[in-house]
């Protein structure tokens, strides 16, 4: 995402800062016309999903107590979505290395963490071995 920053001045250090989940995936799988200033758009959409963040955890907060309802199968609507976004990533993808790189990882650290334990380190893993592919995967060799 960074190389995607380049070019939009002070914006950069707010999109750096605001990077989630959903602000990247709107950020990157975007198709933005080019009479729409790139920065803009990409400011206005982590600025907007900040501003829900923060009002859907205050409302969350004040509500949430008072309204009671069944969440079951939320899990499985989650997984999926997350799913979809990285089908949708292979597919718009020339290189699949990094995609490749998190699967791996991820189940080699559950094999060896257990599935209590093996978030924080495959996340480790994969920002190593990504930062150790840094240079050879933006030269295009990797």
């Amino acid at each position: 995402m960074l190389d995607r920053y380049k070019g939009t001045g002070w914006k950069k250090f707010y999109l750096i800062f605001g990077m989630c989940d959903e602000s990247f995936s709107i950020n990157y799988t975007a198709e933005i016309p080019e009479d729409v200033d790139r920065g803009w758009f990409m400011f206005f959409v982590t600025l907007l999903n900040h501003f829900y963040w923060f009002s859907g955890a205050t409302l969350g907060g004040i509500f949430g107590s008072m309204i009671h309802f069944n969440t079951e199968g939320l899990d499985f609507v989650m997984t999926a979505m997350f799913v979809v976004i990285f089908m949708d990533q292979w597919i718009k993808d020339q290189k699949h290395t990094s995609a490749v790189l998190g699967i791996v990882l991820s189940l080699i650290c559950l094999i060896v963490f257990s599935s209590d334990s093996f978030i924080i380190p495959a996340m480790i893993a994969i920002l190593g071995v990504l930062t150790l592919l840094r240079i050879p995967m933006e030269k295009g060799g990797v």
